[in-house]
């Protein structure tokens, strides 16, 4: 490629080696090589940090909230987070499936959700509750819209319309059928399993039964694309992709957006005005366009926005120039030194 470091191409399974390119057209880095060591296990990451195995843990999903707050008071260690929101965690129903399929079951499982506890209790304050499925502060995306908040008394009234009555086993049933819901999330985000976990309990207190089953990154997306299942997590693509690339990707079988949305009567008119969205050089036009998409999409409550995630990270105090960029997939290792 054309940056600071080229892969040296020794990947053994578990590390990843880049060296210098000796071709980079700009000013040489300081450290000659860097190493990416694949670690799927949280608490393995923490304890190859403390080890001095590893220099630092980087991605808000790849470290537990717990682990940011023990290593922060400790100071052989720095921290970092961003100030600004990077992308959005939320769930999406598969509206082509029961129960699904009915808008009132969509807003009671949204309304059910505590998001300021997810943020302070599950994420220690380093979340924070989302509303809409992107920030507004992303561009074209301060939209009005109406707040879901948290409302177990009005999500169990939802419940009761739609027909799904309280049993004698506190898990409600319609037509002798329990309502049981499947989250299906990925086992390689620690963001995802805490707050599936979190879910799973509270859903408890109105009738829910929330099984819950993450699976590796690959299969999770694999079933994401073929529509295989009725709840899951996803993520916002983030700075500086949103909110373009992320409209543009449900356009296609490509994430989970575009099995989500086949219930939608107007999927056909979304798909349109995104695709305008993407060729439109007009800034009115584009903005009307944005307001309609999203407006749709949060009326008929095709997802549940969790929490803005901010990037955040942990290495070694002696490691100097540690900051972000834009996107939370990129990581300046040019910049940093001992």
């Amino acid at each position: 490629g054309t940056g600071p470091y080229m892969y040296q191409g020794d990947f053994d399974g578990s590390v990843y080696t880049f060296v210098r390119n000796p071709y980079y057209w700009g000013e040489a880095p300081e450290a000659d090589t860097f190493k990416i060591k694949v670690i799927s296990d949280n608490d393995a990451k923490v304890l190859a940090l403390r080890s001095g195995e590893i220099d630092a843990i980087t991605g808000a999903a790849r470290l537990s909230a717990d682990a940011y707050t023990e290593l922060s008071a400790d100071s052989s260690f720095g921290t970092a987070i961003n100030d600004e929101p990077t992308l959005t965690n939320y769930i999406g129903f598969n509206m082509a499936k029961e129960p699904f399929d009915d808008k009132n079951v969509r807003l009671a499982v949204e309304y059910a959700i505590d998001r300021d506890s997810i943020s302070n209790d599950v994420f220690q304050g380093t979340m924070t509750p989302a509303e809409t499925l992107f920030s507004k502060s992303k561009p074209y995306c301060d939209v009005d819209a109406t707040v879901y908040s948290y409302d177990p008394d009005k999500a169990a009234q939802l419940l009761d319309e739609a027909g799904w009555l309280m049993g004698s086993n506190g898990i409600r049933e319609k037509d002798g059928q329990k309502l049981n819901l499947d989250l299906l999330y990925n086992s390689d985000s620690v963001t995802e399993k805490s707050i599936a976990e979190y879910l799973q309990s509270e859903y408890q207190s109105i009738g829910i039964a929330l099984n819950i089953h993450g699976e590796e990154e690959q299969s999770y997306r694999d079933n994401m694309k073929a529509g295989n299942f009725s709840m899951v997590f996803n993520i916002c693509w983030g700075m500086p992709y949103d909110p373009q690339s992320s409209l543009a990707a449900m356009r296609a079988p490509v994430y989970g957006d575009f099995a989500a949305q086949q219930g939608l009567e107007d999927k056909t008119e979304i798909d349109d005005a995104i695709t305008k969205i993407l060729v439109s050089t007009d800034e009115t036009e584009r903005q009307e366009l944005y307001t309609y998409v999203l407006t749709r999409l949060h009326e008929d409550a095709v997802y549940i926005p969790l929490t803005y995630e901010c990037n955040k990270a942990i290495y070694r105090s002696d490691l100097k120039g540690f900051h972000f960029t834009q996107t939370q997939y990129e990581v300046p290792f040019q910049d940093f030194s001992f």
